[in-house]
């Protein structure tokens, strides 16, 4: 998604790869603390402000799963998230 207009403002900056990496250890490092995701945030090349913030979304990124490309920080209030109820996703 190369549109940033929803993005939370703390990630703008960053390459798609460097939004990548934060989304998938997000969404997939449980054992991690915050502060060594931080540090291997930081380790590749992630501003330590960015990388601080990703960890503000490290419980949604773990507990629901969500459209590509329109994820709380891609996509701020128009993230949209699975239902599995619905069998849909849905905005938040």
């Amino acid at each position: 998604m190369n549109d940033r207009h929803h993005m939370d403002p703390r990630f703008v900056e960053l390459t798609d790869s460097q939004l990548q990496t934060i989304e998938d250890l997000l969404s997939n490092n449980e054992i991690a603390t915050d502060q060594e995701l931080v540090a291997f945030f930081v380790g590749e090349g992630i501003p330590e402000g960015a990388a601080e913030a990703a960890i503000d979304f490290r419980g949604q990124y773990l507990t629901e799963i969500y459209q590509a490309g329109l994820t709380p920080i891609r996509a701020g209030s128009q993230a949209r998230r699975y239902n599995s109820h619905a069998r849909r996703f849905e905005s938040n």
